[in-house]
């Protein structure tokens, strides 16, 4: 599968998304995942829980993904808890998830995924 997989639950603040990420149009991709992110910090939860669970994903879908979590330093700064977890297979997914946390000034929670169930 090229596309990642997705899973939203407003209701109990639940983002999660993962997989591979090698689409060959990822505006396509990932431009409804930032219009309903758009929505989502309008009227959040109180606390939102990311998951963040590749295999693999590319350079242009990195562009998107930062830019999606992103919203989740508006939701911060608004007094909101978020939790982002961020599951990983190697170093470099870790080092990703690593640098994403330092741009954005926003505290992950770093785990194996050899130690969690994957969807």
């Amino acid at each position: 599968m090229k596309t990642p997989w997705v899973n939203f639950d407003p209701d109990k603040g639940l983002i999660e998304l993962g997989g591979r990420s090698i689409p060959e149009n990822t505006e396509l991709v990932y431009r409804p995942l930032i219009e309903w992110i758009e929505e989502y910090v309008q009227n959040p939860q109180d606390s939102t829980t990311v998951r963040v669970d590749f295999e693999y994903f590319n350079s242009s879908s990195a562009k998107y993904l930062i830019r999606f979590l992103e919203y989740f330093t508006t939701l911060r700064d608004a007094g909101k808890a978020v939790t982002i977890n961020w599951y990983y297979d190697d170093d470099e997914l870790q080092e990703y998830g690593e640098d994403f946390q330092d741009v954005l000034e926003l505290p992950f929670n770093f785990y194996p995924s050899k130690d969690m169930k994957r969807f």
